[in-house]
């Protein structure tokens, strides 16, 4: 039974992976909202924040053997043309939020072994015309992840991502967009993805378990989960 962190866990992929996790592990999650009694409330923005909730976990657990990164956002802003603020907010959630939970557990853990799992975006690897702020934003956390995954495993600190294409769970965009054009949206998936399907989240489950469960030479892997989109 190994004990989790999964940052970002109040919907979505997040909330799917903390209550699939939860089956034989122990979990805590973290988001701005609290959604059960093994909750946090925490903005990850907010470094000093980040610091006291930390705090509060190693007096609880002591250790923690994988902290799971699942933040992320984006405005549907699909201007050719984004100005400053607009990358602000974008980098806001999508990058800093990771650099201040890395930051925050190597400084209140003091650099005990853990395994990082970062969710990304395939936006992060290819133009597929989702807003250049996320986008960019993306990039910056897969390219930083990499560069502090080789820096830290020397402490047996490990950072591995995983890049989705188009998941499709209950109440997440997709589900919406098929529900308010399912002609439209189904076609997307068609002519951009050569597989013809959405993602499942128990693919992206799969991967997860696979990491926790082994003992694996994985430093800085990007796996892509996306159905051939980005070929």
């Amino acid at each position: 039974m190994k004990k989790i962190l999964i940052f970002g866990a109040s919907k979505n992929l997040g909330l799917y992976l903390s209550k699939k996790l939860s089956n034989r592990n122990i979990v805590y999650n973290f988001s701005r909202s609290v959604i059960n009694k093994n909750s946090f409330k925490v903005d990850v923005r907010d470094t000093d924040n980040l610091n006291v909730v930390l705090k509060k976990i190693k007096i609880k657990l002591k250790k923690v053997d994988a902290i799971i990164f699942c933040v992320g956002n984006s405005t549907k802003n699909y201007k050719k043309i984004a100005f400053s603020d607009n990358f602000h907010e974008a980098f806001e959630y999508n990058f800093y939020s990771f650099v201040n939970l890395l930051n925050s557990y190597l400084k209140v853990f003091n650099k005990k072994s853990v395994k990082f799992i970062v969710i990304s975006s395939i936006a992060a690897l290819k133009d597929i015309n989702a807003p250049i702020t996320y986008m960019i934003a993306k990039n910056a956390l897969s390219v930083y992840s990499k560069l502090m995954a080789r820096r830290l495993i020397k402490f047996n600190i490990s950072i591995n991502l995983i890049s989705p294409g188009n998941i499709l769970i209950n109440k997440n965009n997709w589900s919406k967009k098929l529900k308010n054009n399912k002609n439209k949206t189904l076609k997307y998936i068609l002519d951009n993805v050569p597989r013809n399907k959405f993602v499942k989240p128990i693919e992206i489950l799969k991967i997860i378990e696979l990491i926790l469960d082994n003992n694996l030479s994985m430093v800085g892997s990007d796996i892509v989960v996306d159905g051939g989109q980005i070929l």
